[in-house]
């Protein structure tokens, strides 16, 4: 009896032990940029991705399929979700909307959306200013 109730609680230990093991492998939070909440957007050199700022004013990091040209020159976009609606989350596979007098639709389907970390951020400012300098 004695050592059931040893090999039990050896037992629960070892469980208990794993838990923060698989809470540390656990997935992040999903990012949700809601299209209804865009306030402003920024390009990035190289026009393969864009940031994304919204309502509450989170930054976020959207990377395109491919090159997105002439961002720098736009004064708005769209967005085009397959949602069903305005708090509908850009995905992979939606749409950044450029107008551009030349291209009458410019699509960038969208390849990422995460979250603009102030590491992302000062990582691109270097980047730029070594290209600057360069």
């Amino acid at each position: 009896m004695k050592r059931l109730v040893l090999c039990a609680a050896a037992l629960a230990a070892s469980a208990l032990a794993a838990v923060p093991a698989r809470a540390a492998d656990a997935p992040a939070a999903p990012v949700c940029l809601e299209i209804g909440q865009v306030y402003d957007f920024k390009p990035v050199p190289g026009n393969r991705s864009l940031i994304v700022i919204d309502r509450a004013r989170k930054k976020y990091k959207v990377g395109f399929m491919g090159i997105c040209p002439d961002l720098q020159f736009n004064l708005g976009l769209g967005f085009k979700s397959f949602g069903t609606g305005r708090l509908s989350c850009l995905a992979k596979g939606d749409y950044v909307i450029a107008r551009d007098p030349a291209v009458p639709m410019n699509r960038c389907p969208i390849k990422t959306v995460e979250a603009y970390t102030p590491a992302m951020e000062q990582a691109d400012a270097a980047a730029a200013a070594s290209a600057k300098t360069h």
